[in-house]
């Protein structure tokens, strides 16, 4: 008996909830005016995208005692594991160079190691020319003067020709990308 009256009590509780919620609404005067529900008011919703990966996330387990690799990822919502990965890397795109070709007008005394610039581009030091055949490659540069020192074959060039080089004309390539 006292079973019955204890689910008689909650079902007559239940009944009440949505009785009361009803009374207390406040009516706006519009046309649902004493019916006892309240201003209809529309309400914007965004859709929900599930987030899209772009990648595969790694995750290891063992098979007869050896370590195992294996892909996870997940697409609308729902997991997924694989032994390889469905989205494939990005490949950069390769950089494209430009060279340009620069003139580079010099004169060296007979047995002198000091090269000076008669007409070119502005030197640096570890930049490389080419004049007859070789790599040149500046060392150190004396901007005042306009003199600048070069290493061929990994030695210090000198004039040991015997008669002096006048204007001679060596090329710089420089690559940019």
């Amino acid at each position: 008996m006292k079973r019955i009256a204890a689910l008689a009590a909650t079902v007559i509780g239940l009944l009440a909830i949505p009785t009361a919620a009803m009374a207390s609404t406040v009516s706006s005067g519009g046309s649902g005016a004493g019916s006892g529900y309240g201003k209809t008011v529309s309400v914007q919703t965004k859709e929900i995208v599930p987030l899209q990966p772009n990648e595969c996330y790694v995750g290891w387990y063992k098979v007869d005692h050896h370590a195992q690799k294996y892909f996870y990822w997940w697409q609308n919502g729902r997991e997924y594991t694989a032994s390889f990965c469905p989205f494939p890397e990005q490949i950069p795109l390769p950089q494209v160079k430009v060279c340009e070709k620069q003139l580079l007008t010099f004169s060296v005394a007979a047995g002198s190691h000091a090269l000076t610039e008669v007409s070119g581009p502005e030197l640096w030091p570890t930049e490389q020319f080419i004049y007859d055949g070789n790599v040149y490659t500046i060392m150190s540069i004396n901007p005042g003067a306009d003199q600048f020192t070069a290493f061929v074959n990994n030695l210090l060039f000198t004039n040991n020709t015997g008669a002096a080089i006048t204007n001679a004309t060596g090329v710089i390539v420089t690559c940019s990308s």
